[in-house]
């Protein structure tokens, strides 16, 4: 029942940042431009988004539904007991993580609920907070929740984390679907969205960015606790692996900004310019995908402070 967990899990981060970071997108990337509001392509994007919103909500419900009997499997430590729904109803109503994750289910229900509703301002925005709780509830249960000399200060680190990452690795799911369109032989309209909307991206991006890190330096401090338990334990290790595919994001990102979004500002070298940020983003989505995978990993194990031997 470990490896149903972890691909639960994976399923699920990667629908509650997405849902967030499309909802975020929408608000930083598209709200302000005035210019291409009127355009059948702005207005295309918009619905193409609006759905990917809702698969997001959608998976994501189902998922958090489908950790119960998983976390339970593990509690009581056979699966056969965990698949017994008395065993779910105790494990929610009698555990800590039981009554947090009530509510957690309960943000992915709203947000599902409106997704649902026709698309407007208000009921956007509105999903778009609820599709942040749902993300940052995440970090209500897991091992910022258990006490490693942290605190409430470490649940609020794990919030902040979740958050920055969803603008992030969440932002990067719609930008890639504007820099496909971008790319196509008829995408001229697509090309001139992608062109004003790449600016604001990279802003929120950088201090996105930044957040992931210093929120992340604090988690690893929290949860490691010395360069010894990252190098001594699998946790460490494996820890060690998520930092290194962070860096190579981070090296990407630095790429795209200084090297190929200058180039879109030159209309002969737009084209080749948005194929390569094509490319480059699907590379960062790839990187970000084995990012969550580790993550999946890492949520099921015991931090390597706990591992390590006390002197």
């Amino acid at each position: 029942m470990a490896e149903a967990l972890i691909a639960v899990r994976f399923v699920h981060f990667l629908a509650a940042m997405g849902a967030f970071g499309i909802g975020a997108f929408r608000v930083y990337g598209l709200a302000g431009e005035s210019s291409t509001r009127q355009t059948a392509a702005y207005g295309e994007l918009l619905r193409v988004l609006h759905r990917a919103m809702t698969s997001c909500a959608l998976t994501a419900l189902l998922t958090a539904l489908a950790m119960v009997p998983c976390v339970a499997a593990e509690m009581a430590g056979s699966t056969a007991v965990g698949l017994d729904p008395q065993t779910w109803r105790l494990v929610l109503t009698d555990t800590t993580f039981g009554r947090t994750w009530c509510w957690h289910i309960g943000f992915a229900m709203v947000l599902l609920v409106l997704c649902l509703q026709p698309p407007r301002r208000v009921t956007d925005g509105a999903a778009t907070l609820a599709a942040l709780l749902l993300l940052a509830s995440l970090g209500w249960v897991g091992h910022a929740a258990v006490d490693h000399a942290g605190g409430i200060g470490h649940v609020i680190n794990q919030m902040t984390h979740l958050t920055a990452a969803g603008l992030w690795l969440g932002g990067l799911a719609p930008l890639g679907l504007l820099l496909r369109r971008a790319t196509a032989a008829d995408g001229m309209a697509y090309g001139e969205l992608a062109r004003a909307v790449l600016p604001h991206f990279s802003r929120v991006g950088y201090a996105a960015v930044a957040m992931v890190a210093l929120t992340g330096a604090v988690n690893s401090i929290l949860l490691v606790g010395s360069v010894a338990a990252l190098a001594e334990t699998g946790y460490g290790r494996l820890l060690a692996l998520k930092i290194l595919l962070f860096l190579t994001m981070v090296a990407l990102a630095l790429i795209n900004r200084c090297q190929l979004v200058p180039r879109l500002r030159d209309a002969a070298a737009v084209p080749v310019a948005l194929w390569a940020l094509y490319r480059s983003v699907v590379g960062e989505q790839a990187l970000g995908l084995a990012i969550v995978a580790v993550v999946s990993v890492l949520g099921t194990w015991p931090p390597a402070i706990e591992a390590m031997p006390m002197h």
